[in-house]
């Protein structure tokens, strides 16, 4: 076997490959005396019919299997020998196969890119300084008071307003005609969520029990059942009951119901100490991102294609099961739309983009996961979940689970070594054009 190889591009590989008539005659000897063991010819012993009468009866089909053979071999022997390191199907064009000619074809395909790190020290890395405000605490115990607020009959004469509870029977028509969903009876909605179409709450606002009217709305064009989307509709309603919504006090007593705790001085501090960290879940999300695309945007280089195409497919996949699991049309949502799918490419692409990139720092600085590193962070996990270590350690033991583990644990220790290298400036706000890119 001879193999040759031409770089296309960074990602992209031909290979030609040549086999001498030899290797031809060769293997054809070799599936002949397989066949001529294992086949009873009519008129001869099973395992004793002449090679040339075999050859007569199954030549070509021999023939054809013995190309086939040599050319699936001799492939993933030329890309050992010339160290290729594949990922993706090669287009495999024959040029010759015959036994007086030989073999000889090329193999087009994508490779690993050759990434040489640079640009990952001596950064400045700008982050958001964590900081709460009194009127986010202020905000979060509305939030709570409205969690256990209750609902009061309304005294005579007033009409609906925001925030109050109304309930309702409604038939809804479009070009006059009844359609389908349209009508219901008792139904109950609060004002200011939101869950109704625009305009429909609108129409409710001043109303008073036992009142009817009727209210004009569009239905949104992104609406999910494709025959409403976009057009008008008249709803026929008849205001039943209107309740006024009670909230708790700020006091004690709500102190230590909703936290377990003995004043409302305890009960901000409890809520700032949340707040202050899911801010900073969130800034560390954000600050790992922009460190990511900042050593992205040092590190310009081309990935294969296949490799884009599989994790867009991956991703959008799994947004189409997510969906459908919470009852949701993956395809009325315009997930198939091609700014949709576009999205979903760069995002692909950055991820394999980064996933060589990190493999190139760790082996520039040494870093790597250990089985010590990997059972720390399950037992990590086991703890903060309550589970015994040894169902957690099932768990990743299963399928790809404890490789995509590893994966995050190396993204992790790349991030921290270069941040560690870096200066961080905490900042109270970052600018847009410091923001993660997509």
């Amino acid at each position: 076997m001879k193999a040759s190889v031409e770089s296309i591009s960074p990602v992209k590989t031909k290979l030609t490959v040549e086999l001498t008539p030899e290797e031809v005659s060769q293997e054809e000897g070799v599936l002949f005396r397989d066949l001529q063991r294992s086949t009873t010819v009519p008129g001869f012993r099973k395992g004793k019919a002449p090679l040339h009468v075999l050859k007569r009866l199954y030549g070509d089909r021999v023939r054809s299997d013995v190309f086939g053979r040599l050319i699936e071999k001799s492939y993933g022997d030329a890309l050992r020998e010339q160290g290729i390191a594949a990922v993706s199907e090669a287009d495999i064009q024959l040029a010759e196969a015959s036994a007086e000619k030989g073999i000889s074809y090329t193999a087009v395909l994508e490779v690993r890119p050759k990434v040489k790190a640079r640009g990952y020290t001596g950064l400045t890395l700008p982050k958001e300084k964590v900081t709460v405000a009194e009127p986010e605490i202020d905000a979060r115990l509305d939030s709570l008071r409205s969690q256990r607020g209750t609902f009061e009959p309304a005294p005579e004469g007033h009409t609906a307003a925001g925030g109050d509870m109304v309930v309702m029977d409604y038939e809804g028509r479009v070009d006059g005609e009844l359609f389908e969903g349209g009508a219901g009876q008792d139904r109950t909605v609060v004002l200011g969520s939101g869950v109704l179409i625009p305009g429909f709450e609108e129409g409710i606002l001043g109303a008073a029990a036992g009142e009817e009217r009727t209210v004009e709305v569009q239905f949104p064009e992104d609406y999910p059942k494709k025959e409403l989307a976009g057009k008008p509709a008249s709803f026929r309603i008849t205001l039943k009951d209107v309740k006024l919504r009670r909230l708790p006090e700020v006091d004690e007593d709500f102190a230590r119901e909703v936290a377990g705790v003995e004043s409302v001085e305890l009960l901000r501090a409890r809520l700032r100490e949340a707040i202050e960290a899911e801010k900073q879940s969130r800034v560390e999300r954000v600050f790992r991102d922009l460190v990511k695309d900042t050593l992205l945007e040092a590190n310009p280089f081309e990935v294969p294609e296949s490799m884009v195409s599989g994790q867009q497919a991956f991703s959008l996949d799994r947004l189409r099961q997510d969906l459908s699991q919470r009852g949701m049309d993956p395809q009325a949502l315009g997930i198939d739309r091609p700014d949709v799918q576009e999205v979903h490419r760069r995002a692909a692409e950055r991820s394999v983009r980064w996933a060589f990139l990190l493999r190139a720092i760790a082996e520039a600085e040494g870093l790597e996961v250990t089985e010590d590193d990997v059972d720390a962070r399950i037992r990590a996990i086991a703890e903060e979940d309550g589970r015994p270590y040894s169902v957690v350690r099932a768990f990743f033991d299963e399928d790809e689970r404890l490789d995509s583990l590893r994966s995050h644990l190396l993204d992790e220790k790349v991030i921290a070594h270069v941040v560690a290298g870096s200066t961080v400036e905490e900042r109270e706000e970052l600018g847009t054009e410091e923001a993660p890119h997509e």
